[in-house]
């Protein structure tokens, strides 16, 4: 049966008794219809490069990267993957994310490091857009003021979202998945931005899951440990799964 594999290179957490950094930042890798996808690139160019090593997987296997939105936690580590890789990579990103550095605040967006130039080929999403048979990327999504897209694969129980901090709100999300696939996601991946002190939010968003039937929830980057841990209260403790760098679920697609 043919399966999708999803496996966490960066995140705060990192899987303990191994050599694998926890830093601020996200990037998920997602195997797929015999094709690789890196969903965001994390904040530290030397962290991203060290945890690919770590986990035996080789930029040049990456068939393509998304970035979910224009903060620095998801495409920071641009160059530490650059840095081994020697073909060009498809990047995919709202128009938004795009930047140029600054010689004091930082990059203002994804940017091509001048020793890398040649390395990346832009492709900008103004609509939902099929990597692979089962692999969609989600248009910008707009509410609360910021730009965001997401990583949705087709499964055989239901899509699959991917989610790098969904600020634009888990329903406005939800609907857009159900709009384009009929139905709303039955498993849900990665950030919710609820971080510290927002247990409204938790509680809204932990209702909502339960009110939709999304069952299946890995957890990760800016939910927070106090955000899942006040999730856990109506979901429980089985509820909703840690998903660390290091850690791998499968799911399948047909």
């Amino acid at each position: 049966m043919e399966k999708v594999k999803i496996t966490v290179v960066y995140d705060e957490g990192a899987l303990p008794n191994t050599n694998l950094i926890g830093a601020i930042g996200m990037s998920i890798l997602v195997e797929a219809d015999g094709r690789r996808t890196l969903f965001g690139l994390g904040h530290r160019p030397r962290y991203l490069e060290h945890n690919l090593s770590s986990l035996d997987i080789e930029p040049d296997s990456i068939d393509q990267i998304v970035v979910s939105h224009r903060h620095i936690d998801h495409f920071g580590g641009l160059a530490g993957f650059l840095k081994d890789r020697e073909k060009p990579i498809d990047i995919y990103a709202p128009a938004g994310a795009w930047g140029g550095k600054k010689t004091v605040f930082g990059p203002t967006g994804i940017f091509e490091p001048e020793e890398f130039t040649g390395k990346t080929v832009r492709h900008d999403i103004t609509d939902w857009v099929q990597l692979s048979d089962h692999v969609f990327v989600s248009p910008p999504l707009t509410d609360n003021g910021s730009e965001e897209s997401f990583l949705v694969i087709s499964s055989s129980s239901g899509p699959l979202l991917i989610s790098g901090c969904c600020h634009p709100g888990l329903d406005h999300v939800f609907e857009a998945v159900k709009a384009k696939f009929g139905r709303y996601p039955t498993a849900l991946i990665g950030g919710l931005h609820i971080l510290k002190k927002q247990d409204k939010l938790a509680d809204l968003y932990a209702q909502y899951l339960k009110d939709v039937d999304c069952r299946r929830l890995y957890l990760n980057h800016c939910t927070g440990v106090n955000g899942i841990n006040r999730m856990r209260v109506t979901l429980g403790l089985k509820g909703i799964n840690d998903f660390y760098a290091g850690q791998s679920i499968e799911f399948n697609l047909v």
